[in-house]
């Protein structure tokens, strides 16, 4: 059963041997593939990548499919309401309702959707003393290479008050996901509490 792992020249540990705890520095890392519009673990030395615990939990928390909401009827043709398989299991749901704006219209009331989404999906680093406070804001981008981008500003005010700020696009032509990395305007948000002021 193990011949395949001895012939690829791995060590075999023996089963009496302690299991090793790894030296993990924070979570595992997630890189996002603009091409193919996907996040992905990064190896590094045959292991998995850590560190950037903050960028990985928003990557996860904002582009992993929430259920719908009950009023949003699936505009794909099919009835189905996605959301993570292990919500069921959990005190809270993952992600965000992000994906329902998949075919939403370039206005302000999707802005505000997308503010309100991400803000929600990104509510349990408060909830849970990862941030003192999260701040979304949202705007239409234009770049002159053409196609609109539905931006996602954050700015998280850690424990010790630093802040660390993300931006991410939505390319609304082709609905592709990208995180943009272009220097954004200065963060306009005031934050109070644990609140994001809209």
């Amino acid at each position: 059963m193990s011949g395949w792992i001895e012939a690829a020249g791995l060590p075999i540990a023996p089963l009496d041997a302690p299991l090793l705890i790894a030296d993990c520095h924070g979570d595992v890392l997630v890189q996002w593939d603009n091409y193919d519009t996907l996040g992905d673990w990064v190896l590094a030395e045959g292991d998995l990548q850590t560190e950037q615990d903050l960028e990985t939990a928003c990557l996860v928390s904002l582009f992993t499919d929430r259920l719908a909401t009950p009023d949003f009827t699936p505009t794909d043709g099919t009835s189905d309401r996605r959301g993570w398989w292990a919500d069921p299991y959990n005190d809270r749901p993952l992600g965000s309702h992000l994906w329902q704006l998949e075919r939403a219209h370039k206005t302000r009331n999707t802005l505000g959707l997308a503010q309100r989404y991400a803000s929600e999906a990104l509510q349990w680093l408060v909830d849970d003393g990862v941030a003192q406070a999260v701040a979304v804001d949202t705007q239409w981008l234009e770049p002159a290479g053409g196609g609109t981008f539905l931006a996602i500003r954050i700015l998280i005010t850690q424990p010790d008050g630093a802040m660390t700020r993300f931006t991410y696009g939505w390319a609304w032509d082709n609905l592709a996901t990208l995180r943009l990395t272009a220097t954004p305007p200065p963060f306009a948000l005031q934050t109070r509490g644990a609140h994001a002021v809209h």
